[in-house]
């Protein structure tokens, strides 16, 4: 099942915040690779980001987010996405 996650910041981001973006891109990478994340989009003031997620459970989506470097500064919310056959 694919998902949409909004992920904001829930603080203004601080020098020591924005040091974890190198890490977070990483991370973001890998989970692109294991064909976890399908999406990523950005505000151009980088302050939100939507993104597609696939996984057999929302917890499996929520576990992947977890281990995002920037997890702990951001408000996630996931929703899931109707299939697309649904509509074809």
């Amino acid at each position: 099942m694919r998902y949409l996650v909004t992920s904001t910041f829930n603080q203004a981001p601080t020098d020591s915040i924005m040091a974890l973006i190198p890490a977070e891109i990483a991370r973001g990478k890998e989970l692109d690779a294991q064909g976890i994340r399908l999406k990523l989009y950005v505000a151009a003031d980088q302050s939100s980001a939507w993104q597609i997620y696939q996984g057999t459970t929302e917890a499996d989506v929520r576990e992947a987010i977890e281990s995002l470097p920037l997890h702990p500064y951001v408000a996630t919310t996931i929703t899931p996405l109707a299939d697309d056959a649904m509509f074809e």
